[in-house]
């Protein structure tokens, strides 16, 4: 059977070896985390795995709700990832909050081969946590990262350089035009967050003279992972975190009512589109031409669309239209895709003004200039007042690809001529 593990690891009978591991996981708690994750925690975290390790062969690693102390549970989890090498990074699981072991076994094993290497992780709701699998083969260890993936100031990238080079020494990276990323980082290691101004960069190690171009767009997320490369030398590789817009809208939106109202008159100025994550991960998606929502008669065609001289967003002036906010992510592309339209115009009905029947798990279409459907599938129907409308999570940066769709709601404003609350319908690409 084979076995990952140190030389004198591989020595071991593995189902030895694999409980040892798990009863040292539970008996001490592996992976320490903020006491906040406690039993019963209602609400979900994100969790991701990341193999650091260039000297440790491909991986399976799976995650099975933690048994209470003293005990071991012995049933397999499912994988989190599948034949995972150096410099892999999985995609985030939404998870409940609560206490899970992770458990690394040999790409290819049975799901009931004892781990390896087994840790306790808590998760608490909100959180997300990136779980590395680090340092050289002999000295392997489970360690956990918290990430943050709120959204950085408007304009802005915000990106963490990971260390995984063991044997490199201490590091330093730097952008050309730039600030720092990392001084004297050692590997395995993490440096603090950076926030810089967003857009294409070239980083460089001074030491080693290895360099990269690195693309950090305005409103993403961003990990830099220092890796050695197989013949030598450093790679530096750019791993998504999450994506958001690259500006964010101010306040809420003003979609519905009559001329009389703010929209009257308003100069849009025109925002260029970021679509997120790499461009390895799935096909750049076309821009978006109609959206449908069956469960809510919604059909209508869609047309680029951006932000008045406030910087609020502003659907089309045509009522019939949706309007996707081109300073957003094109729908199914990583990130939060805006789609926006009335409910009402001039007593005329709007392209969205059914949105308030739609429901969690209803099914929205989204279809491209190729003639490609995002099939989206809805996770929230929100209202929230115009004037305390809350952008930060609305439009925050997502480690998926997901939809938001915000129309007018509530009681009408005779004063203003509009509605004072928004309607705003989330929902994630299916599959």
């Amino acid at each position: 059977m084979t076995q990952v593990g140190s030389p004198r690891t591989r020595r071991r009978s593995p189902v030895r070896a694999g409980l040892l591991a798990l009863a040292l996981a539970v008996l001490l708690g592996g992976l320490a985390a903020p006491a906040s994750a406690a039993a019963g925690e209602t609400g979900t975290a994100l969790l991701r795995v990341a193999h650091l390790s260039p000297d440790t062969p491909a991986v399976d690693v799976s995650l099975t709700p933690a048994a209470p102390p003293g005990e071991l549970l012995t049933d397999p989890g499912p994988d989190l990832a599948t034949g995972m090498g150096y410099g892999g990074v999985s995609a985030f699981a939404e998870l409940p909050a609560g206490a899970y072991a992770v458990s690394v076994r040999a790409a290819g094993s049975p799901a009931t081969t004892p781990p390896v290497l087994s840790a306790r992780l808590e998760l608490s709701a909100g959180q997300a946590r990136t779980v590395t699998l680090a340092g050289a083969f002999a000295d392997l260890a489970l360690q956990p990262l918290d990430d943050d993936l709120s959204a950085p100031p408007a304009g802005a990238a915000r990106v963490r350089v990971l260390g995984a080079a063991p044997g490199t020494g201490p590091l330093d990276v730097v952008l050309d035009g730039g600030p720092p990323l990392a001084e004297e980082l050692r590997s395995p290691g993490a440096a603090t967050p950076v926030t810089v101004p967003g857009g294409r960069y070239r980083a460089r190690l001074p030491s080693t003279g290895d360099d990269a171009e690195v693309d950090l767009p305005a409103g993403s997320v961003r990990t830099v992972l220092v890796l050695a490369r197989p013949g030598g030398g450093i790679e530096l590789r750019v791993v998504a975190d999450a994506t958001g817009p690259a500006v964010r809208p101010a306040g809420g939106v003003d979609a519905g009512g009559g001329p009389a109202g703010p929209l009257a008159g308003r100069l849009l100025r025109a925002v260029s589109a970021a679509v997120g994550g790499p461009a390895a991960a799935r096909p750049v998606p076309a821009a978006p031409v109609r959206l449908r929502v069956p469960a809510a008669g919604i059909d209508a065609s869609v047309v680029g669309a951006g932000l008045d001289g406030g910087g609020a967003l502003s659907p089309p002036a045509d009522p019939a239209l949706v309007g996707w906010f081109t300073g957003s992510p094109r729908p199914g592309a990583t990130g939060p895709a805006v789609l926006t339209g009335h409910v009402d115009w001039a007593g005329r009905p709007g392209a969205l003004g059914r949105l308030d029947r739609v429901a969690p798990g209803d099914e929205v279409l989204v279809e491209g200039a190729d003639g490609g459907v995002a099939r989206f599938r809805v996770t929230a129907v929100e209202r929230y007042a115009k004037d305390a409308f809350p952008g930060d999570a609305v439009y925050a940066p997502t480690p998926a690809a997901e939809l938001r769709v915000i129309t007018c709601g509530g009681a009408f404003d005779a004063a203003t001529g509009s509605y004072r609350d928004n309607v705003v319908v989330s929902a994630r690409l299916a599959g």
